[in-house]
């Protein structure tokens, strides 16, 4: 008792035991959501419960990722209307679980005008505008380390099969991965461009000149340089050269730069050839290029001819049947250009003023492949003096070759050493039309050309890839709806939804009633004596009346 006046003196509430026990739980159960999330920030774990495990990294990312010497930046250049941003941003979550040295910044196109500039200006990214007016990039995802950096587009990350019911193969986690161990690379692949025979200049933007196929190359992480086979004191002239590329000729390679090639390629070389036919002072208006010595050990030797394409359906009009769509044949590097089924669109390939090919052999020679064929309507034209002249389209003559002929061709020889990634690489192109700058502003249905060039140079550096990441299986890329569908959703958005809410409101208001009109009788009775005749409030009236009124 003194306790309790001594509380009531000092104004102090008293305190109920089962509140202070309620107080001290939930004072209790905070210190324990504080400590897990702590402990949680120390060792992040997620839990993928996707039916293909989508999100679950296989032991060869999860390898990279903790290895990684320094941090790797990752640009995502995805907005909410782009269908791959939650699938990337959920991907990239299971990689900064694995390591802190992963520096991500997201990019809306539609909003971070600014940020986008920036990357755009460091990158050389372009970008354009979809009908829906949407900003799209050339590179969704850019990977960088220093000055080292990978682009990925749409087409590393998913792959898209066509059909009655359209699949969808994630390939997120192989690319990304890709791309992280490319730029950790020491060293960037080489490409060397030969000089002195008339070659197209890579620093040429112009319409004669391979400055557009500069940008795409440095843009995929090339470094680039330009060689002269010929030059003095140049013993060996290509010995730091991944691939040599011959972009164009106006005049012959000298015996002992086609040697000096030579050498290059038996020793484990690659090169790219794009030659088309060489004009000059002879009897048939054709001057050879003078590497038969360099590539017949791949068993390819070029043709002194000019093509002509007689099939109305693959020559351009007005061109004499010069410029012409060819057909791509089943190669590692034509896998994008063949035509598979007949509901997959592929761009054509459409290449100018080119020569064909054919194969030789000499001992221990390798087996070409052909990549690119005109039609049978086709014919070389092996005599071209006097063209200048000529007012009609030529017509083919005794002596001519006929079609089909190929005009690109790819050879690989046995290894140099085990520890090689492959043999020496040729890739022949009689036409250099696909390496200058209008080919690559061509639009998607005529840029088949663009993309040949660039998967031959990619297949001749032989690009790592990550081969230990296995493919996801496919899953459906949408919905299909019938017109049953649609009013099975009519009905069911119209009525079932509505009236299922109704009825339940229904019997919510039903049961409340109930139990609100049981609580009102429930307190109307009186507690602990039975309630007097005429109720509590007679009771009380009465009691308020005077005194002998009742008498």
């Amino acid at each position: 008792m003194a306790g309790g006046k001594k509380r009531k003196r000092l104004g102090l509430p008293r305190v109920d035991p089962a509140q202070a026990s309620v107080l001290v739980g939930i004072a209790l159960a905070m210190i324990v959501v504080v400590l897990v999330n702590v402990a949680a920030t120390r060792r992040f774990t997620r839990w993928d419960w996707t039916s293909n495990k989508r999100y679950s990294l296989t032991p060869a990312t999860v390898q990279t990722l903790r290895e990684l010497p320094e941090t790797i930046q990752i640009w995502v250049l995805l907005g909410p209307a782009d269908p791959l941003e939650q699938s990337v941003k959920q991907l990239l979550v299971s990689y900064q679980a694995e390591t802190t040295k992963l520096d991500i910044r997201y990019v809306d196109p539609d909003r971070d005008v600014v940020a986008l500039e920036d990357v755009k200006k460091r990158f050389k990214i372009e970008t354009g505008r979809t009908e829906q007016g949407h900003v799209v990039a050339d590179a969704i995802v850019v990977v960088a380390r220093g000055d080292k950096h990978w682009f990925l587009s749409t087409s590393d990350m998913v792959e898209i099969s066509a059909g009655d019911d359209t699949q969808v193969k994630p390939k997120e986690e192989r690319a990304l991965t890709g791309a992280i161990r490319n730029v950790l690379g020491s060293e960037k692949a080489k490409l060397c461009f030969t000089t002195g025979h008339g070659e197209m200049s890579p620093d040429d933007p112009g319409r004669e000149g391979a400055g557009m196929l500069r940008d795409v190359l440095e843009k995929d992480n090339y470094e680039l340089t330009v060689v002269d086979p010929g030059a003095p004191n140049a013993a060996e002239p290509f010995a730091s050269c991944s691939v040599v590329v011959v972009a164009g000729l106006r005049g012959g390679f000298t015996n002992d730069e086609t040697e000096r090639l030579r050498t290059y390629l038996l020793g484990g070389g690659n090169l790219l050839l794009a030659t088309s036919p060489i004009t000059g002072s002879t009897e048939t208006g054709l001057v050879p290029p003078n590497l038969d010595r360099a590539l017949a050990p791949f068993g390819i030797a070029l043709d002194e001819d000019l093509v002509i394409e007689e099939e109305p359906e693959l020559a351009f009009p007005g061109t004499g049947g010069i410029r012409f769509v060819v057909q791509p044949r089943p190669h590692a590097l034509t896998a994008a250009l063949v035509k598979g089924d007949e509901k997959r669109d592929v761009p054509r390939t459409v290449i100018h003023f080119a020569r064909s090919m054919r194969r030789v052999t000499e001992p221990g020679s390798a087996s070409p492949a052909d990549l690119l064929l005109t039609s049978q309507r086709s014919f070389g034209l092996v005599n071209i003096s006097g063209a200048s002249e000529w007012r009609d389209a030529p017509e083919k003559k005794a002596g001519d070759l006929g079609g089909p002929l190929p005009v690109a061709m790819a050879a690989e020889r046995a290894k140099t050493s085990p520890s090689a990634p492959h043999g020496p690489r040729v890739v022949v192109l009689g036409s250099a039309s696909p390496l200058t700058s209008p080919t690559f502003r061509e639009p998607l249905p005529l840029r088949g050309a663009a993309l040949f060039v660039e998967s031959a140079i990619s297949w001749l550096a032989s690009k790592p890839q990550v081969l230990d990441v296995p493919d996801r299986t496919a899953v459906p890329a949408g919905i299909r709806i019938t017109e049953d569908d649609r009013a099975a959703v009519r009905r069911y958005v119209l009525f079932m939804m509505p009236g299922t809410v109704a009825a339940l409101g229904i019997v919510i208001a039903l049961w409340r009633r109930r139990t609100e009109g049981a609580a009102s009788e429930d307190d109307d009775e009186p507690r602990g004596e039975p309630r007097a005749k005429g109720g509590p409030k007679n009771a009380k009236s009465r009691a308020k009346k005077p005194a002998g009124e009742d008498a």
